[in-house]
């Protein structure tokens, strides 16, 4: 839904599609999975305080009070806007692509783009586009807590932990693999997890390579189907 490290927008596709009705992101962050089957039932769970927040804003946001703030310069300061903190957050997090954390200082490359010179800035197009697909998450339940505290119920379960390698700049990121691997195991319904190719508390295997990086990795993928 918006900018956010490890975000799923570019590969999301690459997923095997939902089997159930009700999708469950036991660590949501943008919540990429969900968007895209957003027409189903959809749990997202959320540890980290400013992404719950966030996400809980967005479910009854008004779409004009973010078409009336998308625009900024380099170098500004949103700090002192007159928005509910959630509001700015998101604009945080635009204002800074791939941060972990929501950022006051706009950069100057969230304002322009430089190969398509008509086009909005990146974080109007952001911005613009979050507001226009709010109708679509109204539904959305969110739930504030650790993946331990779900009810294990038949769904699809998309589950995008902090990675094992990586997963260290999270906010939240203190992980017992071994444990979260049985947990993953012992989930009712479709099971889809991610991960990047140095992970190994699950036999991950490939699903996707990821270009425009200064370190190669790939994105993998364990599954129960």
């Amino acid at each position: 839904m918006f900018p956010y490290y490890g975000g799923k927008s570019k590969i999301v596709k690459f997923y095997p599609a939902p089997v159930h009705n009700l999708i469950i992101e036991p660590f949501a962050g943008a919540a990429w999975y969900s968007l895209l089957y957003k027409n189903r039932e959809i749990l997202l769970n959320e540890k980290y305080n400013k992404i719950y927040e966030v996400w809980k804003w967005l479910t009854s946001a008004d779409k004009q009070s973010i078409l009336d703030n998308r625009d900024f310069v380099a170098g500004q300061d949103i700090s002192n806007l007159v928005l509910p903190q959630s509001h700015k957050d998101l604009i945080g997090f635009c204002i800074n692509r791939g941060s972990v954390t929501p950022k006051s200082i706009v950069q100057r490359w969230s304002c322009q783009v430089k190969s398509r010179p008509n086009w909005a800035s990146t974080t109007h197009y952001s911005l613009t586009k979050i507001a226009n697909s709010l109708d679509t998450i109204k539904h959305f339940n969110i739930k504030f807590g650790s993946y331990h505290d779900l009810d294990d119920v038949e769904a699809t379960w998309f589950i995008d932990p902090p990675y094992q390698f990586g997963g260290e700049h999270y906010v939240e990121n203190k992980i017992d693999y071994t444990e979260l691997a049985e947990w993953c195991k012992s989930r009712k319904g479709q099971v889809i997890v991610c991960e990047n190719s140095k992970a190994d508390w699950l036999p991950f295997r490939k699903l996707v390579g990821i270009t425009g990086q200064r370190n190669k990795t790939e994105e993998c993928i364990w599954t129960n189907e």
